[in-house]
């Protein structure tokens, strides 16, 4: 690929990571993009009319999104599915979180996912999320999304010469060690000091604080996404688990509309924590939104069953690159390069969708338009984490397979990849959305 390639490549992925700093905002950025191209919204909770060789999403509950668009002749049959997820590993910020000892206030924070905890230390951080607000109307409360936008936190490592012992390892206490300094007492006002984080964000949103009911705010560090190598290969940043794979589910979706099928992209949350929640893959989420759209053409329970047994289906989440330092963790025979393509990640223990009839068909369309790729399986004697694709499949009956760019230091609060491997994964499920359209039954 050349530099000019990589530097667009490189600047998209760059946008959509400083702007989506919490799910919530994952899928408002995912939305303005679907709607500069003429996706329609539907509201979850309301009746659908929907018609043929148009396209639509849908804001699931403002942390997960599915995007569809419906063939011009569509007749209940070739069903295109890829997913991705919209959260990360992260610290999450609890309900009464101050606390405030030795000039300090801290902010009580959780564990979100399985995320590299000393990453998080010595890091600028801040801290973004949803806001619910009272109206005069106690069942319709208002929602606002929020951004804190500047360096407001730090979790500080303690010194070398309080622990020399830190370079053999240090186990972190989640709820002692992971707890950030907000301010300094001697520096804060009393009337401030009585709940610091409230007041701040009832002052960015211009609320009353005694507006905010709830909120479910997350921490993220703010450094700049950057490229890195000498020829600008590499890409740094967070969340590239998974806002790597949101990238390329949307981009496919954008495409085209197929001639007869249906293509839908989802971007779950909760992928992080099981996915067992109502807008996680656990849930029946993703079937029962497929069966709106039949039902709103007329299609039974049995041609709507026929199109899962002959769907296929993409999930779509990041892959281990072989470490520079640590290579004897991958597996001897199938192991992943940077920018040598995306994985195709395959396990015995089901712990990654895979199906052999969808890898056949990756390969031809990887074949077919020049598209890199690679095989991933874990050790033998490392299990490895697990996605979405294996959780979804549960409800969603249809040939599934896991794909995803090949990352370093996965789950850490920054983590590295090689840029190509973007533009490979995006020119996958554009190819694969866009093959309904195309070749037809030819790839049932």
């Amino acid at each position: 690929m050349d530099i000019e390639q990589r530097t667009r490549t490189a600047e998209k992925l760059k946008k959509r990571i400083e702007a989506s700093v919490s799910p919530f905002h994952s899928i408002i950025y995912a939305i303005d993009e679907l709607e500069e191209v003429g996706f329609e919204k539907l509201e979850l909770g309301s009746r659908w009319k929907i018609e043929r060789g148009r396209r639509y999403y849908v804001n699931v509950y403002g942390s997960t999104l599915v995007a569809f668009t419906i063939g011009e002749k569509w007749c209940g049959e070739n069903l295109k599915f890829a997913a991705a997820h919209s959260d990360f590993p992260c610290l999450k910020i609890k309900p009464s979180c101050q606390m405030e000892a030795n000039g300090y206030i801290k902010m009580n924070v959780e564990v979100y996912g399985g995320a590299i905890l000393n990453t998080w230390l010595d890091r600028p951080l801040s801290a973004a999320g949803r806001v619910v607000l009272k109206t005069d109307d106690v069942m319709e409360p208002e929602i606002r999304y929020i951004d804190l936008r500047k360096p407001l936190f730090i979790i500080p490592n303690l010194a070398i010469h309080m622990n020399r012992e830190v370079n053999k390892g240090v186990e972190l206490n989640r709820q002692k060690d992971m707890i950030p300094v907000m301010a300094l007492s001697d520096d804060t006002d009393d009337e401030l000091k009585k709940d610091t984080l409230n007041r701040y964000i009832s002052r960015e949103l211009n609320a009353d604080e005694k507006d905010i009911l709830d909120y479910d705010m997350f921490l993220y560090p703010v450094e700049t996404p950057c490229s890195l190598g000498i020829s600008g290969e590499l890409f740094s940043a967070g969340r590239l688990d998974n806002l790597t794979s949101v990238q390329a589910c949307i981009k496919g979706i954008k495409k085209s509309v197929p001639v007869n099928g249906i293509n839908i992209a989802v971007v779950y949350d909760s992928e992080e924590v099981g996915s067992a929640t109502k807008q996680g893959a656990g849930s029946i989420l993703t079937r029962s939104i497929i069966k709106r759209i039949f039902k709103n053409f007329d299609y039974d329970n049995e041609t709507m069953e026929c199109a899962f047994a002959n769907g296929i289906g993409l999930s779509v989440d990041v892959a281990h690159a072989i470490h520079p330092n640590v290579p004897e963790k991958n597996d001897p025979t199938n192991k992943l390069l940077l920018n040598h393509g995306f994985g195709i990640k395959t396990s015995a223990a089901e712990r990654y969708a895979s199906d052999p009839v969808v890898i056949g068909i990756i390969k031809s369309l990887c074949e077919k338009y020049n598209i890199r790729y690679q095989r991933f399986v874990n050790r033998s004697d490392i299990p490895g984490g697990s996605t979405l694709g294996a959780i979804a499949v549960a409800n969603l009956p249809i040939r599934m397979l896991d794909i995803g760019v090949p990352v370093l230091a996965m789950h850490s609060s920054r983590e590295t990849m090689g840029i190509d491997d973007q533009l490979y994964l995006e020119r996958i499920l554009e190819e694969f959305f866009a093959a309904l359209q195309n070749d037809g039954n030819n790839l049932k």
